[in-house]
Protein backbone atom coordinates (compact mmCIF):
# COMPACT_ATOMS: atom_id res chain seq x y z
CA UNK A 1 0.00 0.00 0.00
CA UNK A 2 1.52 3.43 -0.93
CA UNK A 3 1.82 5.98 1.40
CA UNK A 4 1.41 8.92 -1.47
CA UNK A 5 -2.15 7.67 -2.57
CA UNK A 6 -5.28 5.24 -1.89
CA UNK A 7 -5.45 2.43 -4.27
CA UNK A 8 -8.40 2.48 -7.24
CA UNK A 9 -11.12 0.55 -6.87
CA UNK A 10 -13.42 1.85 -9.36
CA UNK A 11 -14.41 0.06 -12.23
CA UNK A 12 -13.10 2.01 -15.29
CA UNK A 13 -15.87 3.50 -17.44
CA UNK A 14 -17.54 0.74 -20.02
CA UNK A 15 -19.67 2.64 -23.02
CA UNK A 16 -21.66 -0.58 -23.03
CA UNK A 17 -22.90 0.02 -19.65
CA UNK A 18 -23.08 3.89 -19.20
CA UNK A 19 -24.28 4.66 -23.08
CA UNK A 20 -23.76 7.92 -24.21
CA UNK A 21 -26.06 9.82 -21.54
CA UNK A 22 -23.40 12.59 -19.96
CA UNK A 23 -25.75 12.64 -17.02
CA UNK A 24 -25.75 9.00 -16.30
CA UNK A 25 -21.79 9.44 -15.63
CA UNK A 26 -22.43 11.87 -12.60
CA UNK A 27 -24.19 11.97 -9.34
CA UNK A 28 -25.49 15.41 -9.02
CA UNK A 29 -26.91 14.53 -5.60
CA UNK A 30 -23.67 13.65 -4.51
CA UNK A 31 -22.27 16.56 -5.77
CA UNK A 32 -24.56 19.35 -4.28
CA UNK A 33 -24.32 17.40 -1.11
CA UNK A 34 -20.39 17.73 -1.06
CA UNK A 35 -20.90 21.14 -2.00
CA UNK A 36 -23.08 22.00 0.65
CA UNK A 37 -21.38 20.23 3.42
CA UNK A 38 -17.84 21.78 2.30
CA UNK A 39 -19.93 25.65 2.11
CA UNK A 40 -20.82 24.94 5.58
CA UNK A 41 -17.47 23.76 7.34
CA UNK A 42 -15.50 26.83 5.48
CA UNK A 43 -18.33 29.27 6.63
CA UNK A 44 -18.28 28.07 10.36
CA UNK A 45 -14.24 27.61 10.35
CA UNK A 46 -13.37 30.45 8.76
CA UNK A 47 -14.73 32.44 11.90
CA UNK A 48 -13.35 30.90 14.63
CA UNK A 49 -11.17 32.06 17.05
CA UNK A 50 -7.75 29.43 15.61
CA UNK A 51 -8.28 29.78 12.23
CA UNK A 52 -4.86 31.07 10.67
CA UNK A 53 -5.69 33.90 8.77
CA UNK A 54 -3.89 34.76 5.44
CA UNK A 55 -4.30 36.75 2.72
CA UNK A 56 -3.90 35.46 -0.70
CA UNK A 57 -5.59 33.34 -3.20
CA UNK A 58 -3.51 29.70 -2.47
CA UNK A 59 -4.50 29.68 0.96
CA UNK A 60 -6.61 32.28 2.01
CA UNK A 61 -8.97 34.60 2.33
CA UNK A 62 -8.30 35.47 -1.41
CA UNK A 63 -8.76 32.16 -2.24
CA UNK A 64 -12.38 31.66 -0.74
CA UNK A 65 -14.08 34.71 -2.17
CA UNK A 66 -12.50 33.25 -5.44
CA UNK A 67 -14.68 29.94 -5.14
CA UNK A 68 -18.02 31.77 -3.93
CA UNK A 69 -17.66 34.19 -6.85
CA UNK A 70 -17.45 30.94 -9.09
CA UNK A 71 -20.19 29.52 -7.56
CA UNK A 72 -22.32 32.77 -7.97
CA UNK A 73 -21.53 31.62 -11.96
CA UNK A 74 -23.34 28.61 -11.53
CA UNK A 75 -26.75 27.58 -12.21
CA UNK A 76 -26.76 24.45 -10.12
CA UNK A 77 -25.20 26.52 -6.94
CA UNK A 78 -25.92 30.35 -7.04
CA UNK A 79 -29.31 30.42 -6.02
CA UNK A 80 -28.08 27.95 -2.38
CA UNK A 81 -26.03 30.85 -1.05
CA UNK A 82 -25.87 35.00 -0.95
CA UNK A 83 -22.64 34.28 -3.43
CA UNK A 84 -21.44 37.33 -4.02
CA UNK A 85 -21.87 38.26 -0.54
CA UNK A 86 -19.54 36.08 0.96
CA UNK A 87 -17.16 36.58 -1.76
CA UNK A 88 -17.59 40.64 -1.35
CA UNK A 89 -16.96 39.40 2.82
CA UNK A 90 -13.94 37.35 1.71
CA UNK A 91 -11.83 39.94 -0.21
CA UNK A 92 -12.99 42.75 2.17
CA UNK A 93 -10.74 40.47 4.70
CA UNK A 94 -7.67 39.37 2.54
CA UNK A 95 -7.43 43.24 1.78
CA UNK A 96 -7.15 44.48 5.53
CA UNK A 97 -5.10 40.99 6.36
CA UNK A 98 -2.66 42.49 3.29
CA UNK A 99 -2.85 46.00 4.23
CA UNK A 100 -1.77 45.36 7.67
CA UNK A 101 1.20 43.47 6.58
CA UNK A 102 4.47 44.70 5.74
CA UNK A 103 4.91 44.01 2.31
CA UNK A 104 7.71 44.53 -0.31
CA UNK A 105 7.16 45.57 -3.98
CA UNK A 106 7.52 42.11 -5.75
CA UNK A 107 4.13 41.22 -3.93
CA UNK A 108 2.20 43.35 -6.43
CA UNK A 109 3.21 41.12 -8.75
CA UNK A 110 2.65 37.59 -7.08
CA UNK A 111 -0.76 36.22 -8.25
CA UNK A 112 -1.26 33.35 -6.09
CA UNK A 113 0.81 34.08 -3.29
CA UNK A 114 0.40 38.30 -3.17
CA UNK A 115 -1.19 41.37 -3.93
CA UNK A 116 -1.81 40.75 -7.64
CA UNK A 117 -4.24 37.49 -7.05
CA UNK A 118 -6.20 39.66 -4.45
CA UNK A 119 -6.42 42.96 -6.65
CA UNK A 120 -8.01 40.50 -9.73
CA UNK A 121 -10.30 38.65 -7.69
CA UNK A 122 -11.66 41.69 -6.04
CA UNK A 123 -11.65 43.05 -9.91
CA UNK A 124 -14.45 40.45 -11.07
CA UNK A 125 -16.36 40.87 -7.93
CA UNK A 126 -16.70 44.20 -8.13
CA UNK A 127 -17.70 44.06 -11.65
CA UNK A 128 -20.36 41.19 -10.82
CA UNK A 129 -21.60 43.60 -8.59
CA UNK A 130 -21.43 46.43 -10.68
CA UNK A 131 -19.26 48.27 -8.37
CA UNK A 132 -17.20 50.42 -11.23
CA UNK A 133 -15.13 52.44 -9.19
CA UNK A 134 -13.97 49.89 -7.59
CA UNK A 135 -13.37 47.48 -10.44
CA UNK A 136 -11.01 50.68 -11.88
CA UNK A 137 -9.13 50.56 -8.91
CA UNK A 138 -8.28 46.81 -8.44
CA UNK A 139 -6.81 47.01 -12.11
CA UNK A 140 -5.01 49.73 -11.44
CA UNK A 141 -3.89 48.03 -8.28
CA UNK A 142 -2.87 44.69 -10.69
CA UNK A 143 -1.01 46.62 -13.28
CA UNK A 144 1.40 47.94 -10.89
CA UNK A 145 2.66 44.08 -10.98
CA UNK A 146 3.96 44.82 -14.56
CA UNK A 147 6.59 47.12 -12.81
CA UNK A 148 7.96 44.45 -10.94
CA UNK A 149 7.98 42.20 -13.83
CA UNK A 150 9.85 44.03 -16.10
CA UNK A 151 12.68 44.64 -13.54
CA UNK A 152 15.94 43.34 -13.60
CA UNK A 153 16.17 42.71 -10.15
CA UNK A 154 12.73 40.47 -9.79
CA UNK A 155 14.31 36.94 -10.04
CA UNK A 156 10.94 34.85 -9.53
CA UNK A 157 9.63 33.13 -13.09
CA UNK A 158 7.24 30.66 -11.87
CA UNK A 159 3.59 30.90 -10.93
CA UNK A 160 3.54 31.32 -7.33
CA UNK A 161 5.14 34.24 -6.95
CA UNK A 162 6.60 35.34 -10.49
CA UNK A 163 5.93 36.20 -13.75
CA UNK A 164 4.17 32.81 -15.28
CA UNK A 165 1.77 33.93 -12.37
CA UNK A 166 1.35 37.32 -12.95
CA UNK A 167 0.50 36.31 -17.19
CA UNK A 168 -2.04 33.89 -15.59
CA UNK A 169 -3.91 36.41 -13.72
CA UNK A 170 -3.74 38.98 -16.56
CA UNK A 171 -5.25 36.12 -18.84
CA UNK A 172 -7.97 35.24 -16.41
CA UNK A 173 -8.87 39.10 -16.11
CA UNK A 174 -9.08 38.98 -20.30
CA UNK A 175 -10.83 36.06 -19.82
CA UNK A 176 -13.65 37.58 -17.54
CA UNK A 177 -14.15 40.99 -18.14
CA UNK A 178 -15.43 42.01 -21.36
CA UNK A 179 -13.02 45.28 -21.82
CA UNK A 180 -10.14 43.05 -21.49
CA UNK A 181 -8.16 45.13 -19.06
CA UNK A 182 -4.61 43.69 -19.60
CA UNK A 183 -3.22 44.83 -23.07
CA UNK A 184 -1.50 42.90 -25.61
CA UNK A 185 2.10 45.07 -24.90
CA UNK A 186 2.01 44.29 -21.54
CA UNK A 187 1.61 40.87 -21.52
CA UNK A 188 4.08 40.34 -24.22
CA UNK A 189 6.53 42.56 -22.24
CA UNK A 190 6.86 39.95 -19.80
CA UNK A 191 7.12 37.05 -22.36
CA UNK A 192 9.79 38.69 -24.07
CA UNK A 193 12.18 38.60 -20.43
CA UNK A 194 10.69 35.23 -19.55
CA UNK A 195 12.24 34.55 -22.94
CA UNK A 196 15.57 35.85 -22.18
CA UNK A 197 15.94 35.15 -18.64
CA UNK A 198 14.99 31.18 -19.54
CA UNK A 199 17.49 31.62 -22.50
CA UNK A 200 20.39 33.12 -19.91
CA UNK A 201 19.79 30.39 -17.62
CA UNK A 202 20.08 27.57 -19.90
CA UNK A 203 23.34 28.83 -21.71
CA UNK A 204 24.53 28.81 -18.02
CA UNK A 205 23.82 25.49 -16.98
CA UNK A 206 25.32 24.56 -20.51
CA UNK A 207 21.29 22.57 -21.00
CA UNK A 208 20.19 20.66 -24.43
CA UNK A 209 17.42 23.02 -24.96
CA UNK A 210 16.78 26.80 -25.42
CA UNK A 211 14.45 27.23 -22.08
CA UNK A 212 15.16 26.92 -18.43
CA UNK A 213 14.77 28.68 -14.64
CA UNK A 214 15.53 28.22 -11.12
CA UNK A 215 13.24 28.67 -7.97
CA UNK A 216 15.50 29.22 -5.25
CA UNK A 217 18.21 27.38 -6.33
CA UNK A 218 16.60 24.29 -7.85
CA UNK A 219 15.55 23.26 -11.25
CA UNK A 220 11.68 22.93 -10.60
CA UNK A 221 9.66 21.34 -14.08
CA UNK A 222 5.92 20.97 -12.20
CA UNK A 223 3.34 23.23 -12.40
CA UNK A 224 3.61 25.39 -9.73
CA UNK A 225 7.52 26.56 -9.78
CA UNK A 226 8.74 24.92 -12.67
CA UNK A 227 9.16 25.13 -16.80
CA UNK A 228 5.85 23.83 -17.53
CA UNK A 229 4.11 26.45 -16.46
CA UNK A 230 6.11 29.06 -17.57
CA UNK A 231 5.79 27.49 -21.06
CA UNK A 232 1.75 27.09 -20.49
CA UNK A 233 1.94 30.99 -20.33
CA UNK A 234 3.90 31.75 -22.70
CA UNK A 235 1.99 29.31 -25.28
CA UNK A 236 -0.88 31.40 -24.30
CA UNK A 237 0.23 34.42 -25.41
CA UNK A 238 -0.89 37.14 -28.31
CA UNK A 239 2.14 36.19 -30.30
CA UNK A 240 0.21 32.80 -31.31
CA UNK A 241 -2.84 34.47 -32.22
CA UNK A 242 -1.91 34.73 -35.98
CA UNK A 243 1.47 33.57 -36.29
CA UNK A 244 2.62 36.64 -35.00
CA UNK A 245 6.02 34.85 -32.98
CA UNK A 246 9.14 35.69 -33.94
CA UNK A 247 11.08 32.49 -35.34
CA UNK A 248 13.46 32.13 -33.09
CA UNK A 249 11.00 32.88 -30.02
CA UNK A 250 8.26 30.35 -31.57
CA UNK A 251 12.09 27.98 -32.26
CA UNK A 252 12.62 27.82 -28.75
CA UNK A 253 9.08 27.46 -27.47
CA UNK A 254 8.88 24.44 -29.09
CA UNK A 255 12.07 22.40 -28.49
CA UNK A 256 11.99 23.43 -24.85
CA UNK A 257 8.18 22.25 -25.02
CA UNK A 258 9.73 18.84 -26.74
CA UNK A 259 12.18 18.46 -24.47
CA UNK A 260 9.51 18.59 -21.68
CA UNK A 261 7.61 15.83 -23.31
CA UNK A 262 11.07 13.75 -24.35
CA UNK A 263 11.32 12.78 -20.34
CA UNK A 264 7.94 11.35 -19.73
CA UNK A 265 8.23 8.25 -17.80
CA UNK A 266 7.21 5.24 -19.26
CA UNK A 267 4.40 5.35 -16.56
CA UNK A 268 3.04 8.68 -18.09
CA UNK A 269 4.46 11.04 -15.37
CA UNK A 270 7.57 13.71 -14.83
CA UNK A 271 9.98 13.97 -12.49
CA UNK A 272 9.85 17.12 -10.40
CA UNK A 273 13.13 18.40 -10.51
CA UNK A 274 16.03 18.50 -14.11
CA UNK A 275 18.07 16.62 -11.95
CA UNK A 276 18.26 14.67 -8.96
CA UNK A 277 14.67 13.42 -8.84
CA UNK A 278 13.61 10.83 -7.09
CA UNK A 279 10.20 11.44 -6.45
CA UNK A 280 7.21 10.06 -8.41
CA UNK A 281 4.65 12.73 -7.45
CA UNK A 282 0.95 13.01 -9.09
CA UNK A 283 -0.03 16.73 -7.79
CA UNK A 284 -0.41 19.58 -9.77
CA UNK A 285 2.35 21.16 -8.40
CA UNK A 286 4.76 18.90 -9.03
CA UNK A 287 4.12 15.79 -11.73
CA UNK A 288 1.85 15.20 -14.45
CA UNK A 289 -1.25 16.89 -12.90
CA UNK A 290 -0.05 20.03 -13.85
CA UNK A 291 2.51 18.98 -16.58
CA UNK A 292 -0.87 17.89 -18.83
CA UNK A 293 -2.15 21.62 -19.21
CA UNK A 294 0.98 23.15 -20.92
CA UNK A 295 0.85 19.86 -23.07
CA UNK A 296 -2.70 20.17 -24.14
CA UNK A 297 -2.20 23.93 -25.08
CA UNK A 298 0.65 22.66 -26.96
CA UNK A 299 -1.69 20.06 -28.76
CA UNK A 300 -4.01 23.12 -29.66
CA UNK A 301 -1.31 25.71 -30.71
CA UNK A 302 1.00 23.45 -32.92
CA UNK A 303 -1.62 21.17 -33.76
CA UNK A 304 0.86 17.86 -33.32
CA UNK A 305 -0.54 14.42 -31.93
CA UNK A 306 2.49 13.69 -30.01
CA UNK A 307 1.39 16.20 -26.93
CA UNK A 308 -2.37 14.45 -27.39
CA UNK A 309 -0.39 11.05 -26.94
CA UNK A 310 1.42 12.72 -23.92
CA UNK A 311 -1.98 13.92 -22.12
CA UNK A 312 -3.07 10.45 -22.38
CA UNK A 313 -0.44 8.96 -20.87
CA UNK A 314 -0.61 11.99 -18.14
CA UNK A 315 -4.46 10.58 -17.69
CA UNK A 316 -3.39 6.93 -17.19
CA UNK A 317 -0.78 7.79 -14.61
CA UNK A 318 -3.51 10.05 -12.57
CA UNK A 319 -6.39 7.22 -13.10
CA UNK A 320 -4.19 4.48 -11.13
CA UNK A 321 -2.54 6.78 -9.08
CA UNK A 322 -4.12 9.69 -8.44
CA UNK A 323 -6.52 9.53 -5.52
CA UNK A 324 -4.01 11.15 -3.26
CA UNK A 325 -4.12 10.83 0.63
CA UNK A 326 -3.20 14.45 1.25
CA UNK A 327 -6.35 15.89 1.20
CA UNK A 328 -9.12 17.18 -1.36
CA UNK A 329 -7.74 19.95 -2.35
CA UNK A 330 -6.42 21.29 -6.21
CA UNK A 331 -2.52 22.18 -5.56
CA UNK A 332 -1.84 18.15 -4.13
CA UNK A 333 -5.29 16.58 -3.44
CA UNK A 334 -7.84 14.98 -5.59
CA UNK A 335 -9.82 17.18 -6.84
CA UNK A 336 -6.66 19.01 -8.80
CA UNK A 337 -6.19 15.39 -10.51
CA UNK A 338 -10.31 15.14 -11.02
CA UNK A 339 -9.98 18.49 -12.75
CA UNK A 340 -7.19 16.44 -15.32
CA UNK A 341 -10.07 14.64 -16.65
CA UNK A 342 -12.41 17.59 -16.77
CA UNK A 343 -9.62 19.18 -19.28
CA UNK A 344 -9.63 15.70 -20.91
CA UNK A 345 -13.10 15.62 -21.85
CA UNK A 346 -13.03 19.26 -22.59
CA UNK A 347 -9.82 18.25 -25.57
CA UNK A 348 -11.42 14.81 -26.82
CA UNK A 349 -14.98 14.65 -26.19
CA UNK A 350 -14.52 11.36 -24.93
CA UNK A 351 -16.23 10.26 -21.66
CA UNK A 352 -14.04 8.01 -20.21
CA UNK A 353 -12.16 11.21 -19.06
CA UNK A 354 -15.89 12.61 -17.61
CA UNK A 355 -17.09 9.17 -15.67
CA UNK A 356 -12.97 9.09 -14.12
CA UNK A 357 -13.81 12.73 -12.75
CA UNK A 358 -16.97 11.81 -11.55
CA UNK A 359 -15.63 9.27 -9.72
CA UNK A 360 -12.65 10.87 -8.15
CA UNK A 361 -15.60 13.14 -6.47
CA UNK A 362 -17.54 10.19 -5.28
CA UNK A 363 -14.08 8.90 -3.47
CA UNK A 364 -14.47 12.48 -1.42
CA UNK A 365 -17.59 11.24 -0.32
CA UNK A 366 -16.40 7.43 0.78
CA UNK A 367 -15.79 6.27 4.15
CA UNK A 368 -11.72 5.34 3.71
CA UNK A 369 -11.06 9.13 2.33
CA UNK A 370 -13.03 10.97 5.29
CA UNK A 371 -11.34 8.64 7.83
CA UNK A 372 -7.99 8.11 6.46
CA UNK A 373 -7.09 10.83 4.31
CA UNK A 374 -4.57 13.60 6.15
CA UNK A 375 -5.76 17.11 7.31
CA UNK A 376 -4.31 20.03 4.96
CA UNK A 377 -2.32 22.60 6.64
CA UNK A 378 -5.20 25.18 5.47
CA UNK A 379 -8.21 22.74 5.14
CA UNK A 380 -10.78 25.28 3.97
CA UNK A 381 -8.14 26.71 1.02
CA UNK A 382 -8.50 27.29 -2.48
CA UNK A 383 -5.07 25.21 -3.05
CA UNK A 384 -4.98 23.05 -0.08
CA UNK A 385 -8.85 22.47 1.38
CA UNK A 386 -12.09 21.80 0.48
CA UNK A 387 -12.65 25.60 -1.38
CA UNK A 388 -10.76 23.78 -4.11
CA UNK A 389 -12.70 20.80 -3.59
CA UNK A 390 -15.52 23.09 -3.95
CA UNK A 391 -14.69 24.85 -7.61
CA UNK A 392 -14.02 20.77 -8.88
CA UNK A 393 -17.20 19.50 -8.11
CA UNK A 394 -19.13 22.80 -9.69
CA UNK A 395 -17.09 22.72 -12.84
CA UNK A 396 -17.69 18.52 -12.96
CA UNK A 397 -21.65 19.64 -13.16
CA UNK A 398 -20.69 21.92 -16.03
CA UNK A 399 -17.97 19.96 -18.03
CA UNK A 400 -17.87 22.07 -21.59
CA UNK A 401 -16.57 25.00 -19.50
CA UNK A 402 -15.24 23.33 -17.20
CA UNK A 403 -11.28 24.27 -16.42
CA UNK A 404 -8.17 24.39 -13.40
CA UNK A 405 -8.38 27.74 -11.87
CA UNK A 406 -6.37 30.51 -13.94
CA UNK A 407 -5.37 27.80 -16.48
CA UNK A 408 -8.21 27.47 -19.10
CA UNK A 409 -6.14 26.16 -22.60
CA UNK A 410 -9.31 26.88 -24.46
CA UNK A 411 -10.59 30.50 -24.00
CA UNK A 412 -8.60 33.52 -25.90
CA UNK A 413 -7.16 35.63 -23.30
CA UNK A 414 -6.10 38.80 -25.24
CA UNK A 415 -6.90 41.72 -27.00
CA UNK A 416 -7.74 40.51 -30.89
Amino acid sequence: MSDRFFVNRFEDYNSIKYGPELLDLIHKDVAIRLVKDYVAKILAGSKKSNYKLRDDLYVGEAGIAFMFWKLSRSDDFKGLFPCLEHASWYIKRAKEISAAKRKDDESRAAFLCGNAGISAVSAVISHDLDKRNSVSQDIMDFRKGHVVCMSNSYTDDEVLVGRAGYLSGAYWLNQILPFKPISNNTIEDICEILMKRGRTYSRSRNLSFPLMYEYHGSDYLGAAHGLCSILHMLLESPWFAVNDTKEQDYSDIKASVDYFLGIQDENGNFPTRLLNSNKNLIHWCHGCSGAIYMLAKAYLVFKEEKYLAGCRKCAESIWREGLLRKGPGICHGISGNGYAFLLMFRLTGENVYLYRAGKFMEFLDSDIFVKAARTPDRPLSLYEGMAGAVCFIVDLLSPATSHFPFMDVFYRKYCE
